[in-house]
């Protein structure tokens, strides 16, 4: 599934274990919960999340990110 993300739209997701989050234009941060670590991925990234608890991605510009099971 592709979703447009404008500059700061927040994109929450939860119980998306094994998900994979794939930027394909722009750029996002990517925080989850339980995780100690958070990520800033550009275009070709990709992020599967590990847990079930929340996850938020927010973008740092107009962005287009996939959701990949």
């Amino acid at each position: 599934m592709g979703l447009r993300l404008k500059d700061n739209d927040f994109l929450r997701l939860r119980g998306a274990r094994g998900v994979a989050i794939e930027i394909v234009d722009g750029r996002v941060w990517i925080t989850e919960d339980g995780c100690a670590a958070d990520r800033f991925l550009g275009a070709g990234g990709r992020y599967q999340v590990g847990g079930d608890g929340l996850v938020l991605v927010s973008a740092e510009s107009a962005t287009e990110v996939r959701l990949v099971t």
